[in-house]
């Protein structure tokens, strides 16, 4: 009998996620303008989508089941890695590094935003993923209920036209975050329901079925990316905008995929695939050391560093290094902090 997809390993999975995550680490070291928009503009969406893609046993299960299972593998990683950025924040980046507001926070309001669970600019930054991804994976599977594709399909698409409009325009219009932010969930959304789709139709597998249509699937979806990006930097109209933010999220998603599904199995993509949720809570933790280090030693301009971007690749690939003990010690002591259950000797 064939295992559960949640229970076996996919190469190309593994491959997605090993790259998506040194992705987002070298996204939040560097400012390379290009670099950046193009970074973020798929790597997000690549996650979710991944998640949809695992998520057929969790959407049979039974709402109390499926909660449980969320609160262990979501809410408890999330309240247990913020306690460490926490820590981190009050004896270490308050005191060295911090300026303005982001110093000036109160242990109180540093708790506070653990709590509302958004992106922050004092240390919960990395973690608001996974509130977003519970609150995700918590209104699919009460979508799912419908069983109703034209009603389903409905729902994804005004949410996703409702989450495009606040995701792409939150930093320029200053929009607030949503507690655990709903906000970002009606966008990645539609993500993750086109993962959930794809495993059931065996999408990704017959459409990169060999290296010719992988390739061209690729190719084709490149210039879709960068015929977007080039209209949306050179329109003015707000609509035009957004659209093309949806192609290039989607372009980029669909080029990701279709190349990295040409990558073999390899120990150290399939070991960064396995452990995904300990680079993504600590990378940024360990860059900051990086980065005051760097700085202090090599009297390094900032703005320099981060617009450099071979000192960031450089960067990233020592964070990478540096967290391979905490991911074995939390792997061998803690496996509870990323989700997995405790095997009894």
């Amino acid at each position: 009998m064939e295992k559960p997809l949640a229970t076996r390993r996919i190469a190309w999975i593994d491959n997605c996620k090993a790259l998506a995550i040194s992705l987002v680490a070298l996204g939040h070291l560097q400012t390379v303008y290009l670099v950046n928009e193009v970074i973020f503009a798929f790597v997000l969406p690549v996650f979710f989508f991944l998640s949809g893609y695992t998520f057929s046993s969790s959407a049979n299960m039974p709402f109390g089941s499926m909660l449980r299972k969320k609160y262990r593998t979501l809410l408890i990683p999330y309240f247990g890695f913020s306690l460490i950025l926490f820590a981190f924040w009050f004896f270490v980046r308050r005191n060295f590094g911090l300026s303005g507001h982001a110093a000036d926070t109160s242990v109180t309001d540093a708790l506070l935003q653990i709590l509302y669970g958004v992106n922050s600019e004092v240390f919960v930054t990395p973690l608001w993923f996974l509130t977003c991804l519970f609150v995700v994976e918590v209104f699919f599977w009460l979508l799912h209920r419908l069983r109703i594709k034209t009603a389903i399909a409905a729902v994804v698409l005004g949410l996703f036209v409702v989450g495009l409009y606040y995701w792409t325009l939150m930093d320029i219009r200053h929009f607030p975050h949503a507690f655990w932010n709903v906000d970002q969930a009606c966008f990645f959304l539609f993500f993750f329901s086109a993962g959930f789709v794809a495993y059931g139709r065996n999408f990704v597998e017959r459409a990169c079925c060999s290296k010719r249509r992988s390739c061209t699937i690729a190719a084709v979806a490149v210039g879709v990316f960068a015929l977007a990006f080039w209209t949306r930097d050179n329109s003015s109209a707000t609509w035009m905008y957004l659209l093309m933010q949806a192609l290039m999220c989607n372009g980029g998603l669909v080029v990701f995929v279709a190349l990295v599904y040409l990558i073999p199995r390899n120990r150290i993509l399939d070991f960064l695939g396995r452990n995904t949720l300990t680079v993504f809570a600590l990378h940024m933790m360990v860059q900051a050391v990086l980065i005051g280090a760097t700085v202090s030693v090599f009297h390094m301009d900032v703005a320099y560093l981060h617009s450099s971007l071979w000192i960031c690749v450089l960067l990233t690939l020592i964070t990478l290094v540096i967290l391979v003990p905490a991911i074995l010690f939390i792997n061998r002591f803690l496996p509870w902090l990323t989700g997995r259950r405790i095997v009894k000797q």
